[in-house]
């Protein structure tokens, strides 16, 4: 098992970091009995570098793309693919929030385009969200979600495109109430990761909000009927700026400088904590899963 991979990028050096860098998580895989069927060695020997963008992407059936997030960069990307893929390739795009349906205009065939949206660290966390756009086919959808289930991902596909897909609103509305708590004296940027940590996280990997909500209300119906007042007044109380104030910025980097962690530890360190975690919960999940 397993696919030949075309990377292509913009000079030798990011080609050579890049396969470094995927070389690095092969035998953090290996090491901790996840690359099944493969050795490090035979899985690189799968990947092929390039500096053609038409060597890259003209004999493939399934093409991403991961240039910066902006709408200009990602059309000219896609102006360039559409006229070197074959019509049957399908054309995705991995984006932290953009909207294809902005995107696929400039192709000739926007039918075969997708945004797909992985979750980091993308070689670890199994969730893959994919997000058709005004235009796209339920085909492409279809094909792409079948594509994401072979590689071992775990795809959500949304109904309808939003800014920053599930996941990432999810993440904004939290990380918006936590430079909150810091930035008006409510808690440290330590004690609030501590409190998420320790507290609700330890929830999380086991139940969604949905779920949640229907366990600790003894159903969703009760929730509703006695917790909505109490949701109410702190919903009122929640920040609603759509951008981060000088201020809050200012207090938000002392605290998070301040953390032993960061004092302590490089981030190379504190991204391997974390992966080694992660390995520990998924293996947990996998057991006993819940969706």
């Amino acid at each position: 098992m397993g696919i030949d991979v075309v990377i292509h990028d913009l000079s030798e050096d990011i080609l050579d970091n890049s396969i470094s860098r995927i070389e690095s998580n092969l035998n953090f895989l290996m090491k901790n009995n996840l690359l099944k069927d493969h050795t490090v060695k035979t899985a690189l020997k799968r990947i092929k570098p390039t500096l053609n963008l038409a060597e890259a992407v003209s004999q493939v059936d399934y093409v991403t793309e991961s240039v910066p997030d902006s709408y200009s960069i990602k059309k000219n990307v896609y102006r360039e693919m559409d006229e070197l893929t074959s019509e049957s390739t399908i054309l995705a795009s991995s984006s932290s929030g953009l909207l294809m349906s902005e995107i696929q205009k400039v192709t000739k065939k926007p039918e075969r385009c997708v945004m797909t949206h992985p979750i980091l660290p993308p070689h670890l966390i199994p969730l893959i969200e994919i997000v058709g756009g005004e235009m796209t086919s339920k085909d492409t959808i279809i094909k792409t979600r079948d594509f994401m289930v072979q590689l071992g991902k775990t795809p959500i596909v949304l109904c309808k495109e939003v800014p920053g897909y599930i996941v990432n609103r999810l993440q904004a509305a939290l990380l918006r109430e936590a430079i909150s708590l810091v930035a008006n004296g409510v808690a440290s940027a330590n004690d609030v990761d501590r409190a998420f940590c320790m507290g609700v996280g330890l929830r999380d990997p086991i139940f969604g909000p949905y779920l949640r909500a229907h366990v600790t209300g003894g159903g969703i119906e009760s929730f509703i009927d006695n917790f909505h007042q109490s949701y109410k007044i702190r919903w009122k109380s929640l920040e609603t700026w759509t951008e981060i104030p000088q201020s809050a910025i200012e207090k938000v980097l002392q605290s998070v400088n301040e953390m032993k962690v960061i004092r302590t530890k490089s981030l190379n360190e504190i991204e391997s904590l974390r992966d080694e975690k992660l390995i520990q919960i998924l293996q947990l999940m996998r057991k006993h899963p819940f969706y």
